[in-house]
């Protein structure tokens, strides 16, 4: 498709660089819960170890340290051939494209100098990214990815827990002697008279969401701070969290890491927090990873929590393509019900999940 492009506007690409890239990760994955009603099922899933997509992405010089660029990235479910939904105005009503190819991941086009970066699409929210950084199993479809994210009210199952459509985005130049930064504004799109369906409560403002990403690398230390809201006139979103991570050279590279999370969503809270190593061996890796999450419900009632353990192994035949297996245990007190790789626990019962795939980049 580059050349294709190339070769129809002749000179216009002597000065731009167009990529296509991706990832296929599959794997054979087994769960089962425990307690009366619980389900147990093999599968094959996606994105074990990174999340399935495919992508295009590319940069203009313009001349003076300025350049424009593009990226266009969809997700991919590779077990079955499909796409992922996106979402048109970080709306629970906005959400099209099930099963499509759709470029839910990132869609932004950007202006970047010596001030820094511009972009102007869908893309990351900057508290998505404390999450993603510093989880050594990140936050993939895998049995052993982020319990913070998956369980949290501002997680997977929020509009605006990974990406926001609509946005601008702000990012500071990577000269300011490790310090970084990100802030970003995104759009819900309702018109000054939207009300909610059925009712005469007005909902202009849905979807709206301010974000502040801000942290500092110097060597082997990497920490993060980021806080954002979206606001829904049934109740805000609110999503704070803190990563932290130090490489330990001396004892063959190990990175320590950890994320403590808080949000709510009007008067439900939820706080969590998780640590995490990754440690190389050979041509592999170690993962491991302990989570823990609490819903704080309205009213005198158990807030429910579960804990997730998670132990991989990665070992990298190439610098593209890998092979990995992973073990989780998931355990749920107070009520709680959180399960793995879709299948069902009863509360306050545990749950496991064995896996193992195949990942490929290119």
């Amino acid at each position: 498709m580059a050349a294709a492009a190339c070769a129809a506007v002749g000179a216009a690409c002597a000065q731009t660089s167009v990529q296509v890239f991706g990832v296929i990760d599959t794997a054979v994955t087994y769960a089962s819960g425990s307690g009366y009603g619980s389900t147990h099922k093999w599968q094959l899933t996606n994105s074990g170890n990174s999340f399935s997509r495919l992508g295009f992405r590319g940069t203009e010089d313009l001349g003076g340290g300025l350049a424009a660029g593009f990226w266009l990235e969809a997700g991919l479910q590779s077990d079955n051939g499909t796409g992922f939904a996106t979402n048109l105005n970080n709306q629970a009503s906005g959400t099209v494209g099930s099963g499509l190819i759709t470029f839910n991941r990132r869609s932004t086009v950007s202006f970047s100098g010596p001030f820094g970066e511009l972009r102007l699409g869908r893309d990351y929210t900057p508290t998505f990214w404390n999450t993603a950084l510093y989880d050594p199993f990140g936050t993939g479809g895998g049995i052993g990815a982020n319990h913070l994210y998956f369980a949290g009210l501002g997680g997977l199952l929020s509009a605006t827990g990974t990406r926001a459509s609509n946005s601008v985005g702000y990012f500071l130049p990577p000269n300011l002697g490790g310090f970084y930064g990100q802030v970003m504004v995104a759009m819900g799109e309702n018109d000054n008279r939207s009300l909610l369906p059925g009712t005469l409560i007005s909902n202009r403002h849905d979807g709206n969401y301010a974000g502040l990403r801000v942290g500092w690398l110097s060597g082997p230390f990497n920490i993060t701070i980021a806080t954002g809201k979206t606001r829904y006139a049934t109740g805000d979103l609110r999503v704070s969290n803190l990563g932290a991570s130090y490489t330990f050279e001396s004892l063959w590279g190990m990175r320590l890491m950890g994320e403590y999370y808080t949000e709510s969503l009007g008067p439900v809270d939820g706080r969590g927090a998780l640590v995490g190593i990754n440690l190389p061996v050979g041509a592999g890796e170690i993962k491991a990873s302990y989570a823990r999450y609490k819903r704080d419900p309205v009213g005198s009632v158990p807030n429910p929590t579960s804990d997730k353990l998670a132990l991989g192994y990665v070992y990298n035949l190439s610098k593209r393509t890998a092979l990995y297996g992973t073990l989780a245990y998931l355990r749920n007190r107070n009520g709680a019900t959180q399960s793995l790789a879709g299948t069902i626990t009863a509360p306050n019962r545990a749950a496991r999940g064995t896996e193992f795939g195949m990942r490929h980049n290119f």
